[in-house]
Protein backbone atom coordinates (compact mmCIF):
# COMPACT_ATOMS: atom_id res chain seq x y z
CA UNK A 1 0.00 0.00 0.00
CA UNK A 2 2.51 2.26 0.82
CA UNK A 3 4.35 1.76 -2.75
CA UNK A 4 1.51 2.23 -4.82
CA UNK A 5 0.77 5.78 -2.25
CA UNK A 6 4.48 6.71 -3.28
CA UNK A 7 3.95 5.92 -6.62
CA UNK A 8 0.99 8.11 -7.32
CA UNK A 9 2.75 10.73 -5.52
CA UNK A 10 5.63 10.55 -7.25
CA UNK A 11 3.39 10.67 -10.64
CA UNK A 12 1.28 13.33 -9.85
CA UNK A 13 4.76 15.43 -8.95
CA UNK A 14 6.07 14.81 -12.12
CA UNK A 15 2.95 15.65 -13.92
CA UNK A 16 2.65 19.01 -11.64
CA UNK A 17 6.90 20.13 -12.47
CA UNK A 18 5.87 19.35 -16.29
CA UNK A 19 3.25 21.24 -16.17
CA UNK A 20 5.06 23.80 -14.74
CA UNK A 21 7.52 23.74 -17.20
CA UNK A 22 4.79 23.99 -19.90
CA UNK A 23 3.43 27.01 -18.74
CA UNK A 24 6.67 28.83 -17.86
CA UNK A 25 7.88 28.82 -21.76
CA UNK A 26 4.82 30.30 -22.62
CA UNK A 27 4.97 33.90 -21.49
CA UNK A 28 1.73 36.03 -23.12
CA UNK A 29 -1.81 35.65 -21.87
CA UNK A 30 -4.79 37.42 -23.45
CA UNK A 31 -8.06 37.27 -21.73
CA UNK A 32 -11.39 38.20 -21.99
CA UNK A 33 -13.74 39.11 -18.78
CA UNK A 34 -17.25 37.07 -19.55
CA UNK A 35 -18.49 38.41 -16.21
CA UNK A 36 -18.80 41.98 -17.06
CA UNK A 37 -20.04 41.29 -20.60
CA UNK A 38 -22.95 39.44 -19.11
CA UNK A 39 -23.76 41.41 -16.23
CA UNK A 40 -22.56 45.02 -16.66
CA UNK A 41 -22.64 45.25 -20.44
CA UNK A 42 -19.01 46.16 -20.72
CA UNK A 43 -15.71 44.58 -22.65
CA UNK A 44 -13.06 44.28 -20.61
CA UNK A 45 -10.26 42.74 -22.64
CA UNK A 46 -6.52 41.73 -20.83
CA UNK A 47 -2.96 41.31 -21.64
CA UNK A 48 -0.12 39.85 -19.06
CA UNK A 49 3.55 39.07 -19.48
CA UNK A 50 4.80 36.91 -17.21
CA UNK A 51 8.40 36.85 -15.77
CA UNK A 52 11.00 34.41 -14.68
CA UNK A 53 9.65 33.83 -11.05
CA UNK A 54 6.40 34.72 -9.48
CA UNK A 55 6.06 38.13 -11.37
CA UNK A 56 3.99 39.04 -14.42
CA UNK A 57 2.60 42.53 -15.26
CA UNK A 58 -0.54 43.20 -17.96
CA UNK A 59 -3.13 45.58 -18.89
CA UNK A 60 -6.57 45.20 -18.57
CA UNK A 61 -9.15 47.62 -21.15
CA UNK A 62 -12.86 48.14 -20.56
CA UNK A 63 -15.20 50.12 -22.34
CA UNK A 64 -18.50 50.90 -21.39
CA UNK A 65 -21.95 51.50 -22.45
CA UNK A 66 -24.32 49.71 -20.22
CA UNK A 67 -28.05 50.96 -20.44
CA UNK A 68 -29.08 50.63 -16.99
CA UNK A 69 -26.26 53.10 -15.85
CA UNK A 70 -26.97 55.56 -19.03
CA UNK A 71 -30.76 55.44 -18.08
CA UNK A 72 -29.66 56.37 -14.19
CA UNK A 73 -27.35 59.19 -15.48
CA UNK A 74 -30.44 60.83 -17.55
CA UNK A 75 -32.94 60.42 -14.87
CA UNK A 76 -30.87 62.22 -12.25
CA UNK A 77 -30.13 58.95 -10.23
CA UNK A 78 -26.55 59.26 -10.76
CA UNK A 79 -24.16 61.76 -11.00
CA UNK A 80 -21.37 60.12 -13.03
CA UNK A 81 -21.51 57.70 -15.60
CA UNK A 82 -18.39 55.92 -16.36
CA UNK A 83 -17.28 55.01 -20.20
CA UNK A 84 -13.63 53.82 -20.28
CA UNK A 85 -10.49 52.26 -17.88
CA UNK A 86 -7.19 51.62 -18.48
CA UNK A 87 -5.68 49.25 -15.86
CA UNK A 88 -1.75 48.72 -16.35
CA UNK A 89 -1.04 46.23 -13.28
CA UNK A 90 1.84 44.07 -11.31
CA UNK A 91 0.58 40.36 -10.41
CA UNK A 92 2.85 37.98 -7.63
CA UNK A 93 2.08 34.71 -7.32
CA UNK A 94 1.20 33.64 -4.10
CA UNK A 95 1.38 29.73 -4.61
CA UNK A 96 4.17 27.00 -6.05
CA UNK A 97 1.90 25.63 -8.43
CA UNK A 98 1.87 27.48 -12.35
CA UNK A 99 -0.87 25.78 -13.31
CA UNK A 100 -3.07 26.83 -10.34
CA UNK A 101 -2.47 29.47 -7.89
CA UNK A 102 -3.48 32.10 -5.82
CA UNK A 103 -2.01 36.19 -6.89
CA UNK A 104 -1.88 39.26 -5.05
CA UNK A 105 -2.33 42.37 -7.82
CA UNK A 106 -1.69 46.02 -7.48
CA UNK A 107 -2.85 48.25 -10.34
CA UNK A 108 -3.56 51.62 -11.46
CA UNK A 109 -6.71 52.62 -13.52
CA UNK A 110 -6.98 55.94 -15.83
CA UNK A 111 -10.72 56.26 -15.87
CA UNK A 112 -13.00 58.57 -17.23
CA UNK A 113 -16.46 59.39 -17.92
CA UNK A 114 -19.31 61.87 -18.12
CA UNK A 115 -20.27 63.77 -15.42
CA UNK A 116 -23.40 66.02 -14.72
CA UNK A 117 -24.15 68.54 -12.20
CA UNK A 118 -26.82 70.96 -11.23
CA UNK A 119 -25.62 74.48 -11.37
CA UNK A 120 -27.29 77.68 -10.11
CA UNK A 121 -27.13 80.62 -13.03
CA UNK A 122 -28.67 84.31 -13.38
CA UNK A 123 -30.28 85.91 -16.23
CA UNK A 124 -29.97 89.66 -16.97
CA UNK A 125 -32.06 90.42 -14.86
CA UNK A 126 -30.29 88.66 -12.07
CA UNK A 127 -32.92 86.46 -11.65
CA UNK A 128 -31.68 83.08 -10.58
CA UNK A 129 -32.50 79.64 -11.68
CA UNK A 130 -31.25 76.25 -12.20
CA UNK A 131 -29.52 74.41 -14.75
CA UNK A 132 -28.26 70.94 -14.96
CA UNK A 133 -24.56 70.85 -16.83
CA UNK A 134 -22.76 67.51 -18.53
CA UNK A 135 -19.11 67.67 -19.13
CA UNK A 136 -16.99 64.97 -18.86
CA UNK A 137 -14.20 63.84 -16.52
CA UNK A 138 -11.21 61.55 -16.52
CA UNK A 139 -9.33 60.50 -12.83
CA UNK A 140 -6.74 58.02 -11.89
CA UNK A 141 -6.68 55.29 -9.25
CA UNK A 142 -4.67 53.25 -7.18
CA UNK A 143 -5.73 49.75 -5.47
CA UNK A 144 -5.00 46.18 -5.12
CA UNK A 145 -6.79 42.67 -5.35
CA UNK A 146 -6.56 39.25 -5.30
CA UNK A 147 -7.37 36.40 -7.65
CA UNK A 148 -7.10 32.29 -8.54
CA UNK A 149 -5.82 31.37 -11.52
CA UNK A 150 -6.34 27.78 -13.23
CA UNK A 151 -5.33 26.53 -16.69
CA UNK A 152 -6.69 23.79 -18.51
CA UNK A 153 -4.44 21.63 -21.14
CA UNK A 154 -1.91 24.13 -20.71
CA UNK A 155 -3.22 27.15 -22.45
CA UNK A 156 -6.78 27.88 -21.59
CA UNK A 157 -7.28 29.98 -18.25
CA UNK A 158 -9.91 30.36 -16.02
CA UNK A 159 -9.04 33.55 -13.55
CA UNK A 160 -11.46 34.84 -10.57
CA UNK A 161 -10.43 38.50 -9.67
CA UNK A 162 -11.82 40.92 -6.79
CA UNK A 163 -10.19 44.39 -6.57
CA UNK A 164 -11.16 47.86 -5.51
CA UNK A 165 -9.07 51.47 -5.55
CA UNK A 166 -9.45 54.77 -4.85
CA UNK A 167 -9.35 57.91 -7.46
CA UNK A 168 -7.11 60.57 -6.50
CA UNK A 169 -7.42 63.55 -8.12
CA UNK A 170 -10.85 64.46 -9.61
CA UNK A 171 -12.77 63.48 -6.29
CA UNK A 172 -15.79 65.71 -7.03
CA UNK A 173 -16.60 64.32 -10.72
CA UNK A 174 -15.11 60.58 -10.75
CA UNK A 175 -16.42 58.00 -8.95
CA UNK A 176 -15.21 57.40 -5.24
CA UNK A 177 -14.34 53.63 -5.75
CA UNK A 178 -12.74 51.45 -8.89
CA UNK A 179 -13.69 48.50 -8.39
CA UNK A 180 -11.99 45.25 -10.53
CA UNK A 181 -13.93 42.11 -10.51
CA UNK A 182 -14.13 39.67 -12.97
CA UNK A 183 -14.54 36.16 -14.37
CA UNK A 184 -12.06 35.79 -17.18
CA UNK A 185 -11.41 33.38 -19.81
CA UNK A 186 -8.06 33.84 -21.82
CA UNK A 187 -5.57 31.47 -24.08
CA UNK A 188 -2.01 31.92 -22.82
CA UNK A 189 0.95 31.01 -25.95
Amino acid sequence: MKKLLSLLLLFSLATQAQQNSILSNKKNEFRVDVLSALVATKASLSYERFFDGNFSTGVNVNLSNNKKLNEDFDNGYRNNDPKFEINPYVRYALSKSKSRYYFAEVFGSYNGGDYKEIIRLTDENAIGYYSTQKSKYTDFALGGGLGYKMYFKDCIALEFLVGFGSNLTNKDKSPDVISRVGISLGYRL
